[in-house]
C-alpha cells in the first residue's frame, strides 16, 4: 500500500512512456506550452472530459471517472471507462 503523498498521476505515466523528458518538464519542472498539436488534442478530448454516464444494453460507460489505487500507487482520471454486465448480474 502506498501513502497518499506517494501516489503517481496516471497522466505522468502516459507522458513518461511517450517521452521521459516531457514527463519531467510537465510534472517536475511544471513547464507547459500549448501548441497546435496539444490544442487539437484538448479540443478532441472535450467530450470525454464532460462528466457523465451512458448505458447501452450490457455496457455502462462513464466519462472523466476519478480513479485511485493505494495498492498500485496511482491516482488520476479515466477518460472513458466501460463496465460490462456479467452473467451473475455484477458489473466488471
Amino acid at each position: 500500500m502506498y501513502p497518499e503523498d506517494d501516489l503517481v498521476m496516471i497522466s505522468a505515466l502516459q507522458h513518461y512512456l511517450f517521452c521521459p523528458r516531457q514527463c519531467a518538464l510537465i510534472h517536475v519542472e511544471q513547464q507547459w506550452t500549448e501548441n497546435i498539436y496539444t490544442a487539437e488534442g484538448r479540443i478532441a478530448h472535450e467530450r470525454v472530459h464532460s462528466t457523465g454516464k451512458e448505458s447501452r444494453r450490457r455496457i455502462k460507460t462513464e466519462f472523466d471517472l476519478p480513479l485511485r489505487s493505494l495498492q498500485l500507487g496511482l491516482v488520476g482520471r479515466g477518460d472513458i471507462v466501460e463496465f460490462h454486465l456479467r452473467e451473475d448480474g455484477s458489473w466488471q
